[in-house]
């Protein structure tokens, strides 16, 4: 395919966290690839590229705010205070990925485009997304910075991009509702059970196996670590048990009965769970519905996939820049790819997608953080 003009850069999933602890590790960290991305910026802001009009696509889970410590834990109810507090701390440990998104912004025609995901719904709240906006633009409010705040995808030109977690009883979010306020003395953040999963269940285990949360498929390496491992295995059933009796069947016996906790939404999140689920029929129904959508993009799953479907339709998964540790035979290892997806403009033609991988410049050595 003769290569387009490059307007559109769409990343996902690198689940940044509070940083690297000097001196010990942070099991909670999970984004090792700050010097590469900030790289990437440069490419795709300088020499060919200089003058051009790049925007850069955040979609989702660009923070990993569930796995970020508030006062030694990781509250549930998450308050805009609360939210702020753990941005911030995240900021703050990826200086040079806010550096470089500071630098992109300030070049000639550029901009970004951020997607909340699930990981990072947090961005809702207004302090969040305005603090944000201000640490790499300088101001709350920037027109080179916007955020997607009142829909689950973004949509151009006949490509639409999901982060990817409304396909998901586990973890969708409710846009036109986001925060519980009846009852609370200021608004919290309405958590899927998904999120709830993450902070009670894995943010526990990952402090006896840091990796507990990158390795696919899950159910494979539960069933290996009851031979070999009995007692993450072990501890890791029961937690999922407890979580799961305290936060969908417990609440149906009360008296209202908890939004959201009625038997057929725990039931459809039981039937809906995968750890590394495929969306490839739920973006085929999209793109029947929807004739104009020729191009969709989406993240949330961690494992990057290019799909042609026929007549000019395709389907790209960004994949994520955290280390994917594979369990399958066709893909066995640590995955370490840093992969994004461009969109090409053409004359007189639709925009094409590509899905890439980074290579980056050339280093000396890289950092092993496990």
């Amino acid at each position: 395919m003769e290569l387009g003009q490059i307007r559109k850069i769409v990343v996902s999933d690198f689940h940044l966290g509070s940083g690297r602890l000097v001196g010990e590790l942070n099991p909670w960290e999970n984004f090792f690839y700050d010097q590469e991305f900030a790289d990437l910026l440069l490419y795709y802001s300088s020499g060919d590229f200089a003058d051009q009009e790049i925007e850069l696509i955040i979609n989702g889970d660009f923070f990993d705010l569930l796995q970020v410590r508030y006062d030694g834990g990781f509250p549930v109810h998450v308050t805009e205070q609360i939210a702020a507090s753990k941005l911030k701390a995240a900021l703050d440990g990826h200086p040079v990925v806010m550096h470089a998104l500071a630098r992109f912004v300030n070049q000639p025609r550029k901009s970004i485009t951020v997607l909340p995901g699930n990981h990072d719904f947090e961005l809702m709240f207004p302090a969040c997304h305005h603090m944000f906006c201000e640490r790499v633009t300088g101001s709350m409010v920037d027109p080179r910075m916007r955020f997607i705040l009142d829909k689950p995808y973004y949509e151009f030109d006949g490509v639409q991009i999901h982060h990817g977690m409304q396909f998901e009883a586990i973890n969708s979010y409710r846009f036109d509702e986001k925060f519980l306020v009846e009852g609370w003395p200021e608004p919290i953040l309405r958590q899927p059970f998904g999120s709830i999963f993450v902070m009670e269940v894995l943010n526990t285990m990952k402090a006896y196996r840091p990796y507990i949360d990158r390795v696919q498929p899950l159910s494979l390496y539960l069933f290996g670590a009851l031979f070999l491992d009995p007692f993450v295995a072990w501890r890791l059933i029961l937690l999922s048990i407890r979580t799961f009796y305290r936060w969908r069947i417990k609440p149906l016996f009360r008296r209202p009965v908890v939004e959201g906790a009625d038997l057929r939404s725990t039931m459809e999140v039981l039937k809906a769970y995968s750890a590394f689920p495929n969306f490839e029929r739920k973006v085929k129904r999209i793109m029947r519905k929807n004739p104009r959508i020729h191009t969709l993009i989406m993240g949330h799953t961690h494992l990057r996939k290019v799909r042609r479907f026929g007549h000019g339709k395709t389907y790209i998964n960004t994949g994520t820049w955290t280390d994917l540790i594979s369990l399958e035979i066709s893909q066995l290892g640590v995955n370490r790819e840093l992969t994004y997806a461009t969109v090409e403009y053409h004359a007189d033609e639709p925009p094409q997608a590509r899905l890439l991988a980074w290579k980056g410049f050339t280093h000396v050595s890289r950092d092993i953080h496990y």
